[in-house]
């Protein structure tokens, strides 16, 4: 059952209210995660769809590949969102640490943990998936990521 959650900015001029349909989140070790989130980028698939703007007048969006795009607060340039650049109604990745109340959200997975540099490691049992398992997984030929 999804639960109803609203997140936002380090200094509000981007709001929002989302349903987290699963408690659990992602994290991410690619090299643009880190680069955009200094640091493994934590995140919970939400339906594009089903997002309420509560504020959006900070809200820019970055085509940062060919198929995805990340949306930020151009005032205090917070890191929220990662979408499907030509299907955005499809799924909303919301970055965990951007809600109001995570609690009760758990860690489900690693992925792209064949990127994931040598100097931080995390000693959870939790299951690990390279970039080419996850690119399987959305349907995505190697080579057009």
């Amino acid at each position: 059952m999804s639960e109803r959650k609203q997140g936002g900015c380090l200094c509000g001029n981007v709001r929002y209210e989302v349903s987290v349909p699963q408690p659990e989140y992602n994290m991410c070790h690619c090299g643009m995660c880190r680069k955009w989130s200094a640091g493994p980028y934590m995140s919970v698939h939400c339906a594009g769809d089903d997002v309420t703007w509560i504020n959006d007048t900070g809200l820019r969006w970055f085509r940062s590949s060919k198929w995805a795009e990340r949306g930020f607060c151009s005032t205090c340039g917070s890191s929220l969102f990662y979408r499907l650049a030509n299907q955005p109604e499809m799924m909303l990745i919301v970055s965990v640490d951007s809600l109001d109340d995570a609690s009760g959200i758990e860690l489900k997975r690693h992925i792209y943990v064949d990127e994931q540099p040598d100097r931080y490691a995390f000693a959870d049992a939790t299951p690990r998936v390279t970039k080419a398992e996850l690119m399987k997984e959305f349907g995505i030929e190697p080579g057009n990521d």
